[in-house]
């Protein structure tokens, strides 16, 4: 859903550049978070780490955009056939 609007919003010269550094981004951020993860499993224990990681995966629906569930403009009266 994100990557089709920022692709969508993206122009075309630009779509490769924008995949690039979005893969680059997202390849180092899986390094830098096992990272972290390896030094607090070190400093506290693997199951702690294991339940920290669960706990933050179970949380990033909350990070998801959300489209406003109001309708944008009422609804047309229903006509009658008479």
């Amino acid at each position: 859903m994100l990557a089709t609007y920022r692709l969508e919003h993206t122009p075309e010269h630009l779509v490769a550049r924008t995949l690039s550094a979005w893969s680059i981004g997202q390849q180092a951020s899986i390094a830098v978070l096992t990272a972290l993860a390896g030094l607090l499993a070190d400093v506290t224990s693997p199951r702690t780490a294991l339940t920290v990681a669960g706990l933050l995966i179970l949380t990033t629906p909350l990070l998801l955009p959300r489209e406003d569930q109001t309708p944008q403009h009422e609804p047309e009266p229903s006509r009658s056939h008479s």
